[in-house]
């Protein structure tokens, strides 16, 4: 992945930005604009300047999409439904003065002489289908969001969260919203790729923005928030671990089919303009604490302790009323449900209706059904329940402006979707030139968990782990052809030396290096800990290495045992004689605390006293007795092995242990 520093006006910052740029594939539909004939000859660029983070080339650029392009919500409305002309439609389409087309223009500076900000929320495909064909053309660079409300967003907002009606109905639009993903969207993209092409000039740039992540997961605190403004079913089940994870698994397949199609255009060079994929999604999460449902958020918005909140929402926080409604709902709940259940199944099948007479669930064959309704070169339609109109939804997903902004980015959101695509579109500059894009030399960061903090107390051995590292990074399996992946492993689970590897890649890059892993997780383990005094066995605590994309982490699990670390093995033992045969008992710490005693204490007794080893019982302890031991072994021996064996402590010293002798009878 390529780092720029974006010098822009507003201070848009440092961004990690995945970008795929590929020549765009011939279109198949030459209709013209009405407002632009189209040229002859496409006014070409040229390679006026070797820098591409320098924007003078660009003098005409658009911005079209949906509510994400127009901003709802995010700053102040540009128009006004009295004093405005009728033709202006930044009243109707919620168009923001701080959504990020304008904060991008900002940034492009003085050179630019046209900008088109069409980006209407509400629209479908098909609407910003007709917004592309509507621009003026001779573009040089066009930006876009498209693809969210083919998924039935509105509908997805209210029945799930906003103005809930019962878990069926949810899950009925949650059903035709995974339905369209699969048959339409990557369609429905393509179709906007190839009406692009009547508008780009050679060497100009297309930028696809993708969608974030809405939720975190971590919890289930957020079940229990009074997200809906209004509700006849205060036994709705809310924003659930498993329901967060269903609306933030659609954006991931949303930038997925986004990513696809931008790939497949790869595969065609006859048109000669760029066209990159800026992945804003890996920010939200991993970035800052972006997600609605953080467990560090009060719930309040804005929230002061959750300061870079990428998203509108709700003001969630927990009054005594909310209390007092859950307290009277679990007391009177019971007299009342099956009247609820009456009405769930009502507003269900009112749903489905709208959902299986719709003209995508009215044929076994959608996309051909399409073709009878819609030129077929033209997005097909979401067919969202409630739709009369194929191609229309009201403005504002239909809800007033201070109710449709939730889920949408606010003013920090979009400052950080202007920053990635501007960097995308550098990169993709970079491609147009045919130089490398400007960067900044991966910068390496290296934690200490001993010494990070408190200082972590979990701690395995240094000789088990620099044998771990070396079969981890020999088993690293990578995804095919996927951006931005992780692989973890345990070793020794259940035993005090526990521990988990993990390599994690940002997004942008693929690659994996075998000999960097061995190398970076060698560092972790032996220049975190060494040649220390008070840790003469040389435990080892783990660490992270972060070298540019790649991070490299050595996570010991048991930060319950012997502590201060030992410095050096120890135990007890006593054998006894039972006539026929003899029983030991031993205990240990800072030895066998990696294999149940199997490769060490088990296998040394039996090469000592020459077999007859048997009811061999090795258990760990959750956590260190009182003379610190972490574990315990019971087992039956031939008569007579104590003195040979286990008294003059060979068998335990073999095993890198020690018990200071044996006692017993034996």
């Amino acid at each position: 992945m390529r780092i720029t520093l974006l010098l822009a006006a507003h201070a848009l910052g440092l961004a990690l930005v995945e970008a795929y740029v590929v020549p765009f594939s011939q279109a198949s539909n030459t209709s013209t604009s009405f407002l632009a004939p189209k040229r002859q000859k496409k006014r070409s660029l040229g390679k006026r300047d070797d820098s591409p983070s320098d924007y003078s080339w660009i003098k005409r650029w658009a911005a079209v999409g949906d509510s994400y392009t127009a901003g709802i919500g995010s700053g102040k409305p540009l128009g006004n439904p009295i004093l405005d002309d009728p033709e202006n439609t930044n009243w109707y389409c919620s168009r923001y003065d701080t959504a990020w087309p304008m904060i991008v223009n900002d940034a492009l500076g003085g050179s630019v002489e046209n900008f088109q900000f069409v980006g209407c929320s509400g629209d479908r495909t098909g609407g910003i289908y007709n917004q592309i064909k509507a621009l003026e053309g001779d573009l040089d660079l066009v930006m876009l969001t498209a693809g969210g409300n083919d998924l039935c967003l509105a509908k997805l907002i209210e029945k799930c969260v906003l103005v809930p009606s019962g878990d069926s109905s949810c899950d009925s639009v949650i059903a035709i919203a995974q339905s369209n993903m699969e048959s339409i969207l990557k369609g429905n993209m393509k179709h906007l790729m190839a009406a692009l092409d009547e508008k780009m000039n050679d060497d100009g740039v297309v930028i696809y923005n993708g969608y974030a992540q809405f939720f975190n997961t971590e919890t289930e605190d957020c079940k229990d928030q009074p997200w809906a403004y209004a509700t006849l079913w205060p036994g709705n089940s809310g924003l659930t671990i498993a329901r967060r994870n269903i609306f933030n698994d659609f954006v991931v397949q949303i930038n997925n089919i986004i990513r696809t199609v931008v790939e497949e255009t790869s595969s065609n060079s006859d048109y000669k303009w760029k066209i990159g994929f800026s992945n804003w999604d890996p920010w939200v999460y991993d970035g800052v604490q972006g997600q609605m449902c953080d467990p560090d958020g009060s719930g309040d918005y804005p929230d002061p302790d959750q300061p870079d909140l990428q998203f509108f929402k709700p003001d969630t926080s927990v009054s005594d009323d909310d209390v007092d409604l859950k307290r009277r709902w679990e007391e009177y709940g019971p007299l009342v449900e099956t009247r609820q259940a009456a009405l769930a199944e009502v507003a269900r099948r009112n749903l489905e209706t709208g959902l299986y007479n719709s003209l995508l669930f009215n044929s076994a064959n959608p996309g051909a059904e399409v073709k009878h309704r819609l030129d077929r070169r033209n997005p097909s339609p979401p067919g969202c329940p409630g739709d009369t109109d194929d191609e229309i939804q009201p403005p504002s997903i239909g809800l007033p402006d201070w109710v449709g902004k939730n889920f949408h980015p606010n003013e920090r959101g979009h400052y950080t979707i202007a920053s990635f695509a501007l960097q995308t579109l550098v990169d993709t500059r970079a491609a147009v030139l045919d130089i490398e894009p400007p960067s900044c030399e991966a910068q390496d960061k290296f934690t200490c968990w001993q010494h990070d903090g408190d200082g972590s107390k979990a701690y395995a051995s240094g000789d088990r782990l620099n044998e771990d590292y070396k079969d981890f990074c020999d088993s690293v399996t990578r995804p095919t052809g996927q951006s931005g992946w992780s692989y973890g492993k345990t070793y020794h689970k259940g035993t005090p030396d526990e521990t988990g590897f993990l390599l994690s890649i940002a997004e942008g890059s693929t690659n994996y290096d075998k000999q960097e892993c061995l190398d970076k997780m060698w560092a972790v383990i032996n220049n975190c800990d060494g040649n220390d005094p008070e840790n003469p066995m040389n435990w080892k605590f783990g660490g992270e290495y972060v070298h540019g994309d790649y991070t490299y982490q050595v996570n010991p699990q048991k930060d319950n045992r012997h502590w201060p670390v030992p410095k050096e093995a120890g135990g007890d033992c006593k054998g006894w004689y039972h006539g026929w045969w003899s029983s030991y008992v031993m205990h240990g710490y800072g030895w066998s605390s990696y294999d149940f005693g199997q490769k060490t204490l088990m296998k040394e007794a039996k090469d000592c006293i020459g077999g007859g080893l048997s009811m061999w019982r090795f258990e760990y302890f959750d956590e260190p007795d009182d003379d610190g031991n972490e574990w315990k072994a019971d087992f039956n021996t031939p008569i007579w092995s104590r003195a040979r064996c286990f008294a003059n402590n060979k068998a335990q010293f073999a095993a890198g242990g020690f018990t200071h002798g044996c006692g017993g009878n034996d």
